[in-house]
């Protein structure tokens, strides 16, 4: 099997954590400048074509240093047509005109997304006494309610996925090099509830790499062993381990009943990819050529954004389309 590059483009990032583009359906955001995030569209399945540009508010500049001023997070509007950007303290929705609300927040900001409507922002935040999930109206930031659970233990790389058929997200909290936090709220009427799950309190270090096409099942990549966890409960189904070569990069792609697990071999630490079938048991590692670079998501229904970060270009890194072919019955 190969994968096909389909497009390249420069994505600026400078100290942003990762991850350094936002994607919603077919619809792809990143800087293209300090102080300015451009929204593009995959167009006849090919390529990116422009879409909106916006320019960030005065102190939302990318930073120029790990933990500095400036932005820290943002995410595209799934009709492409707003932004949301966090700056660790305030949260921002733009449109192409610019501000259409502004809220400042009671804890440190980490993630934000908008909800599958686009009706709603999710916000994961930090305080010394609780991790915190903060849902505003994303059009007035009207508070709708807050979640909250019990502090994380130091320092987490927060990440937000929000489900493909209920209306409630993912929290995944990485917590060092070697606990993960992978929590749920949502709601079915009135205010957002947490809903307990097997991994409230922690896991091995893990990464997310898709719901199955149902969103009855999580798939979450441990170093060596590709697990997959019930919705919306997360109490385990199966686990299988990586070949002996393999070990995972956290991350990966559902594409239909197919599950691609990215990762490097352990003895030359060359990109490799791992592909399962919908049972996520049954896999094998593919045949070069791999997508270069640390896989972002997907995009669409069946290509994958790749991140290429080479040192030496400083602020920037370059960014690739790769489609993946249906394998060979």
């Amino acid at each position: 099997m190969q994968f096909h590059e389909l497009a390249s483009f420069d994505v600026a990032h400078h100290a942003l954590p990762w991850p350094w583009v936002a994607i919603a359906g077919r619809r792809l955001a990143h800087a293209t400048a300090v102080d300015r995030i451009g929204a593009f569209e995959l167009v006849d399945g090919a390529k990116l074509e422009a879409r909106v540009s916006f320019a960030l508010p005065a102190g939302f500049a990318l930073p120029t240093e790990k933990d500095g001023p400036g932005l820290r997070a943002f995410a595209l509007s799934p009709d492409g047509t707003r932004l949301a950007v966090l700056d660790g303290k305030t949260v921002v929705t733009l449109g192409a005109d610019g501000e259409l609300a502004r809220t400042d927040l009671d804890a440190t900001g980490c993630a934000v997304s908008f909800d599958r409507t686009g009706a709603r922002l999710w916000i994961a935040t930090e305080a010394t006494d609780a991790s915190s999930l903060v849902v505003l109206d994303a059009a007035t930031h009207a508070a709708v309610g807050t979640v909250r659970w019990p502090a994380l233990p130091g320092p987490a790389v927060h990440e937000l996925f929000v489900h493909p058929v209920d209306d409630a997200v993912l929290h995944v909290a990485a917590a060092g090099d070697d606990q993960t936090f992978v929590r749920v709220a949502g709601w079915a009427s009135g205010p957002p509830e947490a809903i307990a799950t097997a991994l409230d309190g922690g896991s091995l270090a893990a990464g997310f790499v898709g719901f199955s096409r149902d969103g009855a099942r999580v798939h979450l990549a441990e170093p060596d062993e590709l697990r997959t966890h019930a919705w919306p409960t997360l109490h385990e189904l199966s686990s299988v381990p990586f070949a002996a070569e393999f070990t995972s990069s956290y991350a990966g792609a559902v594409l239909g009943d197919r599950v691609y697990v990215d990762g490097i071999d352990v003895d030359d630490e060359g990109d490799l990819v791992m592909l399962f079938d919908r049972s996520a048991i049954v896999g094998g590692v593919l045949r070069p050529p791999f997508p270069l670079g640390m896989w972002a998501g997907k995009l669409g229904g069946d290509v994958i954004v790749a991140i290429e970060h080479d040192r030496a270009r400083g602020g920037t890194a370059r960014g690739r389309l790769y489609r993946i072919p249906a394998p060979l019955s």
